[in-house]
């Protein structure tokens, strides 16, 4: 059985149709990334399946049990993409509020700690939240969802407003969550940092699934991997890569670095330092195109996955 499980979910408003019969699973213990233009019905998805938002048609369910029940809220930690606190409490204050209002086992201050403290909001846990920075109460917002140690996490832009030492933590957190056996199903618009923590992807758009499945499989229909390359001898370097299994095509870009079209990434990865370092070459740079932000791309223009 699926952690999450949809079937034809639908929701409409008035003659708008926000999500068009999504058909969704999302198996226990993935990280599962939910992308989407602004207005793909990313957000209703997720509201519908805390129950904040009632379907207008199709089913969804969380742990077998019908989404927006008691029995499956209890089973969900819900971080929203625009949060709200009550500003004047601490963090502190307002965790332990959020924990006694969830009915959480144990102590309600305890918890709190131990969140502030694995968020790295301790030594900001007696200071007001209407004085917390947009990273601070997204952090913030995140330790609301794990109160009550939630089989499944949907954090809908959980990384938004954080600088980027902020995010490495909120990723590797999440990536720890995991190991233990969490489900996490998030969105995000940094999609080059996604596809870094993510097992498995669904792209929507305009309300309805164009692909769905794990992150290689849909990396690979885009139409090549290409490595952009600069090396102290580029003439040289395009000659040998040539020559290399794992290479499709090499060709050069307008200020003269190696363009490698690869059949293999994970092979062209090891090949390219035996390369240089067996023609004695240095590397001044190299850079990977393609990925999760170009496969979204190539969707949102082909209209197809």
């Amino acid at each position: 059985m699926s952690m999450i499980e949809t079937t034809d979910l639908t929701k409409e408003y008035d003659d708008v149709t926000a999500v068009d019969g999504i058909d969704l699973a999302v198996e226990r213990g993935e990280i599962h990334g939910f992308v989407g233009h602004n207005g793909a019905g990313k957000t209703t998805t997720m509201q519908m399946l805390v129950g904040l938002v009632t379907p207008t048609s199709g089913e969804a369910t969380i742990d077998g049990e019908p989404a927006g029940t008691l029995a499956a809220r209890r089973n969900v930690g819900y971080a929203p993409q625009n949060p709200e606190f009550y500003e004047s409490m601490t963090g502190r204050d307002y965790l332990v509020y959020m924990s006694e209002l969830s009915g959480v086992d144990g102590s309600a201050r305890e918890r709190a700690d131990e969140l502030l403290e694995w968020l790295d909001l301790d030594d900001a846990a007696d200071q007001a939240v209407g004085g917390y920075s947009g990273g601070m109460l997204r952090k913030l917002a995140v330790g609301q969802a794990m109160l009550a140690d939630p089989e499944l996490l949907i954090l809908d832009e959980p990384t938004a407003a954080l600088d980027p030492e902020g995010r490495a933590m909120i990723i590797d957190a999440l990536e720890s969550l995991t190991d233990e056996g969490t489900t996490v199903f998030v969105s995000s618009h940094v999609l080059t940092e996604l596809e870094q923590f993510i097992d498995t992807v669904t792209v929507l758009k305009e309300g309805r699934v164009v692909t769905s499945g794990p992150l290689e499989e849909v990396l690979s229909a885009t139409a090549a991997d290409r490595y952009v390359v600069d090396a102290s001898d580029n003439d040289r370097l395009a000659d040998l890569l040539a020559a290399r299994d794992c290479v499709e095509r090499v060709d050069r870009d307008g200020g003269g670095a190696v363009v490698v079209t690869v059949a293999d990434p994970a092979a062209f990865t090891v090949s390219l330092p035996e390369v240089l370092s067996d023609a004695a070459l240095g590397l001044h740079s190299m850079a990977r195109q393609g990925g999760l932000e170009e496969r979204f791309l190539d969707i949102l223009e082909e209209g197809e996955a």
